[in-house]
């Protein structure tokens, strides 16, 4: 009888016991994983979701910004160049009469329109519309300007008959129809070289009641339709800075202020010589978890609130009328001639 190794005897019970001991968990155990993993899941489905509305918050933001950073550019660019009609050194004679600027649109309106490189409207009505289309944002303002582009043409041909036209040689100027071509016989300096011949513009700037902000042109002798430049612009307001002592620079005299709200008068109007501008843009959605509580005050607005949730923010910009400021007589102190300082 051969002699058993060591370990070839088990004991039964001892494995019994140790099965019974491995198989399952205990109550108590089940119910702390099943809270950690409650725990778990809560933090990363939070964490998940604050990520996804931050995110939310910096596109809607990102958006904003690009659309008050590209209004703001093309608002300088633009009243850069208000008054410009090529190279016209001398004063244009000036209108004792504002021109309406959505019917007065023929030759001699124009013409008479010169000397008002900007216009504008301030707070519009409710219901109020714009040349018989659009209505305008109750409480915002409306801007007009007036120059000729900046590309020219050389010669008659390829003028369109009913687009109307500026040439200018320094001291002189024609604005006609492109069909009336015969009139564009202003010379350069040479006496020879026909003077650039450019297209004027006239064009209007303003907020709809579904707070687009648009800009309505003048072409080939109408208006064409609107276009549809931004969305989600709340305010648009416009502050006319005036040159009240003829030093070509917006000032104040005594009470009266630098920058007014809408120019009294004709004359007024003549003697704008900078533009302050205010635009309040917002998300064009609703930004998750955020609560606007903030306060703008800006042109004649004060304490400007909204009960909502999109992002906000307000763009300021001013913008001197170089074009116009230019032809405008200075007017120098006593015992100091021009080119003295």
């Amino acid at each position: 009888m051969t002699e058993p190794r060591y370990g070839q005897y088990i004991n039964k019970e001892f494995i019994l016991k140790t099965q019974k001991s491995m198989i399952g968990v205990s109550l108590i155990e089940l119910m702390i994983a099943v809270l950690l993993s409650i725990f778990l899941s809560t933090a990363i489905v939070d964490v998940t979701l604050t990520a996804s509305r931050v995110n939310r918050q910096v596109q809607l933001s990102s958006e904003m910004i690009e659309n008050g950073r590209y209004l703001t550019q093309l608002l300088n660019t633009e009243l850069g160049l208000a008054g410009f009609y090529g190279w016209l050194t001398i004063p244009l004679s000036q209108s004792n009469k504002l021109p309406a600027f959505c019917t007065e649109i023929s030759t001699a309106d124009l013409n008479e329109a010169l000397s008002f490189a900007v216009q504008g409207l301030d707070d519009a009505a409710k219901d109020e519309t714009l040349c018989s289309g659009d209505t305008l944002l109750a409480g915002s303002d409306l801007l007009v300007i007036r120059r000729t582009r900046t590309d020219f043409f050389n010669s008659t041909i390829g003028l369109l008959d009913k687009q109307h036209y500026m040439q200018a040689n320094g001291d002189a100027f024609i604005l006609e129809l492109g069909a009336n071509d015969e009139a564009f016989n202003q010379t350069q300096k040479d006496g020879i070289t026909t003077a650039p011949i450019r297209a004027f513009t006239q064009t209007i700037y303003y907020i709809a009641a579904d707070n687009v902000f648009k800009r309505r042109r003048l072409l080939n002798g109408k208006y064409a339709p609107a276009e549809p430049l931004v969305e989600g612009v709340d305010d648009f307001q416009v502050e006319y800075g005036i040159d009240r002592s003829g030093n070509g620079l917006a000032n104040a005299d005594g009470v009266k202020p630098a920058y007014v709200e809408l120019p009294a008068s004709a004359q007024q109007w003549a003697g704008v010589v900078s533009i302050r501008y205010h635009l309040l843009l917002s998300s064009t959605d609703p930004a998750p978890g955020v609560d606007d509580v903030k306060r703008y005050t800006y042109a004649d607005k004060v304490d400007v609130r909204f009960a909502d949730a999109k992002v906000r923010r307000l763009f300021t910009g001013v913008t001197q009328l170089s074009n116009h400021s230019a032809r405008r007589p200075l007017v120098f102190p006593a015992g100091l001639s021009k080119g003295e300082s």
